[in-house]
């Protein structure tokens, strides 16, 4: 039954991107600077690093601009050193409140933050962390995708990662206004090099994949209780994912690490000079998908396919059989390339 339930969001979040005409916009990015300055995770973001660094954009509905925007304002900024990865998370919140304290517990049946990181690029081998205002942690890796047949990893945890909450206001309490609550992370670069295999730490000028996600429930009050309604949970995001599904690693945003100390000379971010070619291929992907629902095989015609306009066929090529598939982007020296499990990557010609 699962299994179905996860196929019908699958076609449905496929449906929804396929229904896009033009070619979806840069996401969100971040440059990360340097600090030098001993980090307490305690949630507070009261370090002078923390009053240096910029804050990103504020967050909007996971579907894009276009849809309700947030009651309420989320930002996150981030800093790092030669070992650790700060995340600040300020959120604001009228009635701060939280239910589950077991590691690992469904974290987002509350109210929570989420936090994705894929270092490679590639929407394979990502970590998935969240968070309630408790500070109750589910953190998890994922292989690839839910939509190509996954089993999270629960036993995997990020190993070293300190978090702090401070809270302006009350928690648990519907009699008084609160403010926001505030996450701080600490995040060993060591940990998360789990993700690509082998003992990989970034350097200036290296880009990872990153975004954030903030559930948020609509309650009520009964009997000096928050309860949730059934009414569906508000999903609010750094980097637009265009429906509702964060399990698109190709569309989070992305996050550039400067040797730049925090506070001194801006650096510009770079963007992805291969964009046009990610989104061209992975609308091949879902078009690819959704031709083998009622199929025997995938096809390695392009024609067989409903593709938007701003696929250019002409560079592309499909290798095809009834389990898997593998389509190439040709950029003159190299391919571009991804396969029916969604990995991207670049293969040099020569």
């Amino acid at each position: 039954m699962m299994r179905r339930v996860l196929q019908l969001i699958f076609l449905f979040s496929i449906s929804m991107v396929q229904g896009q005409t033009e070619l979806p916009p840069h996401p969100n990015s971040y440059v990360c600077y340097k600090t030098y300055e001993g980090i307490v995770a305690d949630g507070k973001l009261d370090e002078v690093s923390w009053q240096q660094a910029a804050w990103t954009e504020s967050f909007m509905d996971i579907e894009g601009p276009l849809k309700s925007q947030p009651t309420q304002r989320t930002r996150t900024k981030m800093i790092w050193n030669d070992s650790t990865l700060f995340i600040g998370i300020r959120m604001e919140e009228t009635h701060v409140w939280a239910s589950l304290t077991e590691r690992e517990s469904i974290i987002y049946h509350d109210n929570d933050i989420e936090i994705f990181i894929d270092p490679t690029a590639n929407n394979h081998h990502y970590a998935e962390l969240e968070f309630n205002a408790f500070g109750t942690v589910m953190d998890l890796l994922l292989a690839r995708p839910y939509r190509d047949s996954v089993v999270p990893s629960f036993s995997w945890n990020c190993a070293g990662m300190e978090h702090g909450i401070s809270i302006e206001g009350t928690i648990n309490d519907p009699s008084d206004i609160d403010t926001a609550w505030t996450i701080e992370l600490a995040i060993p670069l060591a940990a998360i090099s789990d993700l690509v295999y082998k003992y990989v730490l970034p350097e200036a000028g290296d880009q990872w994949r990153i975004n954030f996600s903030r559930v948020q429930w609509i309650t009520k009050v009964e009997n000096e209780k928050y309860v949730k309604l059934r009414q569906p949970e508000h999903n609010w995001v750094w980097s637009p994912q265009w429906t509702i599904n964060m399990h698109q690693p190709e569309y989070w945003g992305y996050l550039q690490f400067s040797d730049n100390t925090v506070g001194t000379e801006a650096e510009i971010f770079n963007e992805d000079p291969y964009w046009n070619e990610r989104m061209q291929l992975m609308a091949v992907y879902r078009a690819l998908k959704t031709y083998r629902v009622n199929n025997p095989a995938y096809t390695v015609n392009l024609e067989d396919l409903t593709l938007p306009e701003y696929v250019k066929k002409e560079h592309i090529s499909i290798e095809a059989n009834s389990e898997q598939f593998l389509v190439r982007f040709d950029m003159g020296e190299s391919f571009m390339k991804v396969d029916h499990r969604s990995l991207l990557s670049q293969q040099w010609k020569n």
